[in-house]
């Protein structure tokens, strides 16, 4: 959608939204800081606040502590009677105006032995003073934190608040000092003397504290229990974990937990008292191990924070819209002229080279622009004009291309099968030029009824030049081999010193030229510079032609040595290809290479010439995918089917396996090959297929305990009614005769594994002889017909 704006508007756009970044970065800087300063002074504000009412509140309690103390000096020293003890416990209350009450509670006859429990009590009650026992009655003291805990411990301490319902009934706590006869603690205790101070004056220090406008402070005991809050629902009924547990708040539960641990902090909350997001600053008393917490909420802990920065936002945006105005104004007369151009430059785009373009006597960018769009139309106007002189040209040049390709295609025989009425040898071709004509050819044809001429070449360089040089080539080719009875080395001395003649072009051509006698299979070559051929034999294995016999034809004359022979047997297949295979490129710029082509051939196997070649060139295909063809690619492949009326005399067929499942196809191939040949019945082919199927697959799955090409021999012979199969292996010693009679009676689940292929040999032949010689199992079966 942006893309598609006006020029002022994306001028506006990036200038308001760099502004825009810029005032988010100050405003978000300025709030981040002045939050931390406010958060500051607010902590320090409510320590001071804290320290006040901490000093008024220990200064009490030490008081207190310290005239209960001097009070348990007396009790002590001397034995005392009812009525000097009611004097001293009456005159503590009488003469300190902190303390509400006071008791000696003695231990079980401690204060007399005929007396288990006595604990003389006096108390406040406005302007009297009243006395009571509190051994008398429901209240049993003993049981009383205030009594027990100095007893466990041994020690003073201040009580948790309680409402004291057996003495003041008002809600206190109670310092309590434990008595021992004697200064040392190893004496057993009397008593226990108290202090109980009304909680009235604590609750009024603690309201007075005042922290912004619904901020408030509260107190909780060392067990966590709510001692004083604005809220007098809370007071002795809650605790600050119960109410972390109703609020469900987790932070308000760990706050209790560090204030009953006499912790100090200022935390944040989620929730806490407010029900919102809260302050709380929260620390100890030493005396009891009280705690006193200050709340406040947070919204007005930053109320005037946000003020400042509603007031900031408004200014701002009141600003960018001024300068949003300005760029409008200012951006509209920059791009006037600039949309005057635009409009010229779709006419131009249109192919109007005569739209009439205003000028301006600027000499801003806007007005070399301007002046910038006249040169361009006058340049427009001049190159079109050339242009279509150039596509006229072009368009010409690619036609007569076309015309040179398809006269040089015609050139190459490429109507397979080629020879339809040869049986003994089939022929294919594949070229593919990387350009519209290319300088790779092959060719074949008969040069006599017996003798088959073919050849494979490639001419240095691409295009048209060599495309020429190609044509050349090939028309002297079939000129010099037609004259009868022309050896192969002095056809290819005659046409490299006819392409050296006149050669200004310096052009060369590699060249693979062979003569096969279709007769005996025996093919006489040379090698000209050329790729190596390969022969694949019948029996799959693979070997190179790698014999170079001269230099490549139109570098120098008289350069050629003897040629070479080589003879096919039947079914051997000769392939020879240009370098545009084996030099191919992949996206990786990985070389497809020679070695590649091997293993290519390696597994089409013994296959028709068709099919090899179709193998190699996708193959070949798939490995370049994505990149461009980078050289002219050509394959020419004969296959040698051998000679049918030799084939009607021929008594005996010799053929070589290597020990593995996928060589069976070819074995059973023979056989049916050689029924033909003999004429034999169907019977006699169906037993002899399955004979040597169980035989041959026997020896591959058994006979050899490495993982190495092993060869089998199969020496098929024909005699009168009969057939014989002669099978050698080099695998480990293993005489078929002598295996155990094969269970044929037995029910089928309960018959013991193994002897019946065996069995079935020996059931379908008429002899089967085995013999041990010189490492090798020689196997022999006869059939008769």
């Amino acid at each position: 959608m942006f893309k598609n704006k006006s020029l002022a508007y994306k001028f506006s756009a990036a200038i308001l939204s760099v502004v825009l970044v810029i005032f988010f970065l100050i405003l978000f800087y300025n709030y981040s800081i002045s939050r931390k300063l406010i958060l500051k002074n607010v902590q320090e504000n409510t320590k001071n606040l804290t320290s006040s009412a901490i000093n008024k509140s220990e200064g009490f309690f030490k008081v207190i502590e310290k005239i209960t103390e001097n009070v348990s000096y007396l009790i002590r020293d001397t034995d005392k009677t009812d009525q000097e003890l009611k004097s001293i416990l009456l005159n503590v209350v009488k003469n300190n105006n902190e303390i509400y009450g006071s008791c000696m509670a003695y231990a079980p006859h401690k204060f007399k032995p005929e007396i288990e429990y006595f604990a003389p009590y006096f108390y406040k009650k406005g302007v009297d003073l009243l006395y009571e026992n509190l051994a008398n009655g429901d209240y049993f003291y003993p049981n009383w934190d205030w009594y027990k805990n100095p007893v466990a411990q041994g020690k003073s301490s201040w009580s948790e608040p309680y409402y004291d319902k057996g003495g003041g009934n008002k809600l206190m706590t109670t310092y309590s000092v434990p008595v021992y006869k004697q200064d040392t603690k190893s004496d057993s205790i009397i008593g226990i003397l108290t202090a109980d101070v009304s909680l009235s004056w604590l609750e009024e220090v603690v309201s007075q504290i005042k922290i912004f406008e619904t901020g408030f402070a509260f107190l909780i005991s060392q067990k966590g229990t709510i001692i004083t809050h604005p809220d007098t629902s809370y007071v002795m009924k809650e605790s600050i974990f119960s109410l972390a547990e109703k609020l469900q708040d987790k932070d308000l539960k760990k706050i209790g937990e560090e204030m009953i641990a006499g912790h100090e902090d200022f935390v944040r909350v989620n929730s806490g008292f407010h029900k919102s997001k809260s302050w709380i600053y929260y620390t100890h008393l030493k005396n009891n191990d009280w705690s006193l917490g200050f709340v406040f909420p947070e919204n007005e802990l930053y109320a005037d924070l946000y003020k400042l920065n509603n007031t900031l936002v408004i200014i701002a945006v009141s600003g960018m819209l001024l300068l949003l105005i300005l760029i409008i104004i200012v951006s509209k007369r920059i791009t006037r002229p600039l949309h005057s151009l635009a409009i010229v430059a779709e006419e131009l785009g249109t192919g109007n080279l005569n739209v009439n373009i205003p000028m301006r006597k600027s000499n801003d960018e806007v007005g070399q622009l301007n002046k910038s769009f006249i040169h361009m139309q006058s340049a427009l106007k001049e190159y079109i004009k050339n242009l279509k002189q150039t596509t006229s040209a072009k368009e010409k040049i690619e036609s007569e291309l076309k015309i040179a390709r398809d006269i040089q295609m015609g050139m190459i025989p490429r109507n397979f099968p080629a020879f339809p009425d040869r049986k003994e040898l089939e022929i294919f071709g594949f070229i593919e030029p990387a350009k519209e004509v290319g300088g790779d050819l092959y060719d074949f044809f008969f040069i006599d009824h017996e003798r088959l001429c073919f050849a494979i070449g490639d001419v240095a360089g691409k295009g048209t030049p060599a495309a020429l040089f190609m044509a050349i080539t090939m028309t002297i080719l079939r000129a010099e081999t037609q004259v009868s009875g022309l050896e192969v080395s002095k056809a290819i001395e005659l046409m490299n010193n006819y392409l050296c003649k006149k050669n200004e072009s310096n052009l060369f051509v590699t060249l693979f030229m062979g003569v096969m006698n279709t007769a005996t299979g025996e093919i006489e070559y040379v090698n000209a510079g050329h790729n190596y051929p390969f022969v694949i034999r019948n029996d799959g294995s693979i070997t190179e032609l790698n014999k170079t016999h001269c230099i490549p034809l139109g570098i120098s004359v008289n350069s050629c040595r003897n040629p070479e022979k080589i003879t096919l047997g039947k079914g051997d297949t000769i392939f020879m290809y240009t370098d545009g295979i084996s030099e191919a490129f992949n996206t990786e710029d990985q070389q497809y290479s020679i070695k590649r082509i091997s293993e290519t051939l390696n597994n089409a196997g013994n296959n028709n010439p068709k099919n090899i070649v179709n193998i190699v060139v996708n193959d070949v295909v798939n490995f370049s995918k994505g990149r461009d063809q980078s050289d002219d690619m050509t394959i020419l492949a004969i296959k040698f089917k051998g000679n049918a009326e030799a084939e009607l005399k021929q008594e005996k067929f010799h053929l070589k396996i290597k020990n593995s499942p996928e060589c069976l196809a070819s074995v059973s191939a023979e056989i049916t090959n050689i029924s033909q040949i003999w004429e034999m019945p169907p019977a006699v082919i169906n037993k002899l297929n399955l004979v040597t199927e169980e035989l041959v697959l026997n020896i591959i799955s058994y006979g050899f305990t490495d993982q190495l090409l092993h060869e089998i021999v199969l020496d098929f012979s024909i005699k009168t009614n009969s057939i014989q199969l002669t099978i050698i292996d080099d695998g480990k010693e293993f005489d078929p005769i002598a295996k155990d009679k094969a269970d044929t009676s037995s029910e089928i689940n309960t018959r013991k594994v193994g002897g019946l292929g065996i069995h079935l040999v020996k059931n379908l032949t008429n002899s089967f002889t085995y013999k041990r010689q010189e490492s090798n199992n020689i196997t022999t079966i006869v059939i008769h017909y």
